[in-house]
C-alpha cells in the first residue's frame, strides 16, 4: 500500500512509496484493475500519478480505492527489456574515467555490465532516468557549464544514473558515447522507451555505429 496518497487539482492523485519495488508493484496493480475513470498511470521512482477522468468517477471514492489497493505478493513486473548499442567515444568519457579513478576501458565495461532500470522519463520526451550506475561509477556531480547542444542518442552519466538524450537539447550530464538508435520519434508519437522498463548497453564499433544509424529501437 502507498504510504500516501495526495490529490493534485482534480484530475490526478500522487502515491508515494517506502521504495521503487514497491511503487512498480502498486502502479501494475493500478492499471490491471481497471478502476472507473483512471485514464493513466504514470511511474516515477518512489512515486506513481494516477490521472483520472471527473467525468466519468467519483473521486473521492476513487481516492478511497488507492488507498487501499494493494498488490499483495505478486513480483513486481520484470518490464521490457531494451537493448542499447553504444559506440563509447564521447567527449566526457577519458574526462569522467580520470575524475573516478579508473582506466577509460573499465569505465566502459562497468558501464556497459549492469542491467538498468528505467525509473522514470521526463526532463524531455522520452528522456529515461535509469539506474542505478555501479559504485565505482557514482558520485559525478552535473557539469559547471551545461552544453547548449547534445547530439541525439548521447549516453551520458550524472550522480547514481544513466540516461540517454532522445532528441538533440541542452545538457549538463558527462556524455560517454552515442547509440546509433532513434529511441524516441516525438513526430510520430512514438516512445518506445517506460518506466519501468529495463536497460541493457552494449559496447560496439564504428562499423556498427554507422551501419546501423537511425535505426528505430
Amino acid at each position: 500500500m502507498p504510504t500516501d496518497v495526495t490529490p493534485m487539482g482534480d484530475r490526478a492523485f500522487l502515491a508515494r512509496f517506502d521504495d521503487e519495488d514497491d511503487a512498480r508493484r502498486w502502479a501494475d496493480a493500478a492499471r490491471a484493475r481497471g478502476l472507473p475513470g483512471v485514464t493513466d498511470v504514470v511511474l516515477a521512482y518512489r512515486s506513481a500519478a494516477v490521472i483520472a477522468d471527473p467525468d466519468r468517477c467519483d473521486l473521492d471514492a476513487l481516492e478511497a480505492a488507492l488507498r487501499g489497493l494493494t498488490p499483495g505478493d505478486a513480483p513486481a513486473g520484470a518490464g521490457a527489456l531494451h537493448e542499447i548499442p553504444v559506440l563509447y567515444d564521447g567527449p566526457d568519457l577519458h574526462d569522467a574515467a580520470g575524475r573516478l579513478g579508473l582506466a577509460t576501458a573499465d569505465l566502459i565495461a562497468r558501464h556497459a555490465a549492469p542491467e538498468y532500470r528505467v525509473f522514470a522519463i521526463g526532463f524531455l520526451p522520452g528522456f529515461p532516468y535509469a539506474g542505478y550506475l555501479p559504485d565505482a561509477l557514482r558520485g559525478l556531480a552535473r557539469l559547471e557549464r551545461p552544453r547548449t547542444a547534445v547530439p541525439a542518442g548521447s549516453v551520458a552519466i550524472v550522480g547514481r544514473q544513466t540516461a540517454i538524450y532522445p532528441v538533440a537539447s541542452p545538457g549538463g550530464w558527462h556524455l560517454l558515447g552515442r547509440t546509433p538508435l532513434r529511441i524516441a520519434d516525438p513526430e510520430a508519437g512514438r516512445f518506445p522507451l517506460r518506466a519501468g522498463d529495463r536497460i541493457r548497453f552494449r559496447s560496439i564499433d564504428r562499423d556498427e555505429f554507422e551501419a546501423r544509424a537511425d535505426e528505430r529501437l
